[in-house]
């Protein structure tokens, strides 16, 4: 007959059973794919357009902004909202671990944890400021390339709406940002300092 006083003292089984150790753990593996799936959809809209201009002998204003247009096409709002979820998972997992509640898991495993959630956090906050610079670059583009088409007012309609879709986006990266930015700010004073940078 066993005891709780027979359970080992490093025990890192909490309460539901399961058993948490230093290695990578899905909620953390989750948001590492959500970034490479942005990742290739950037990589993809930029190779599409390279193959487009290689086929081009020569370019002209109108046609170097259409082209940068459509290299951002992977812009929108959808794709800030997968990275917000990203960050999201982080926020949740970094929350989990840094709680005090842990169930008898070691110091040592919370670290490895957090410090490997603050790598992430990092690689999604990147992904945010791209997608922010990349939005301002669109915007330019469409007004560029409209300004190039002419100033009739038909011409300006998808210019209008893709406006509007990277304002929208930005606003969502935006709020990513600051998210992760609590985030990494939190964290660094849970793993003793700036040596995890």
């Amino acid at each position: 007959m066993t005891t709780d006083t027979d359970e080992p003292s490093d025990a890192n089984v909490l309460r539901d059973g399961y058993s948490h150790e230093s290695s990578w753990e899905l909620p953390e593996l989750a948001p590492v794919f959500i970034i490479i799936s942005v990742g290739l959809l950037v990589l993809g809209s930029g190779i599409s357009t390279a193959m487009v201009l290689a086929g081009q002998s020569g370019i002209t204003s109108l046609l170097g902004w259409t082209l940068v247009t459509s290299a951002l096409r992977w812009i929108d709002p959808s794709t800030s909202t997968m990275l917000l979820i990203s960050a999201a998972l982080i926020w949740w997992q970094y929350g989990s671990w840094q709680s005090t509640e842990r169930g008898g898991i070691s110091n040592d495993i919370v670290d490895v944890h957090i410090a490997r959630l603050r790598t992430i956090a990092k690689w999604n906050l990147a992904a945010f400021v791209v997608t922010i610079v990349s939005v301002v670059l669109l915007i330019l583009a469409s007004i560029m390339q409209n300004t190039y088409s002419g100033s009739v007012l038909s011409t300006w309609d998808d210019a209008v709406q893709t406006i509007c879709m990277a304002l929208g986006t930005m606003l969502l990266s935006l709020l990513g940002v600051v998210g992760l930015q609590r985030i990494l700010a939190a964290s660094r004073t849970d793993i003793g300092g700036d040596d995890w940078e």
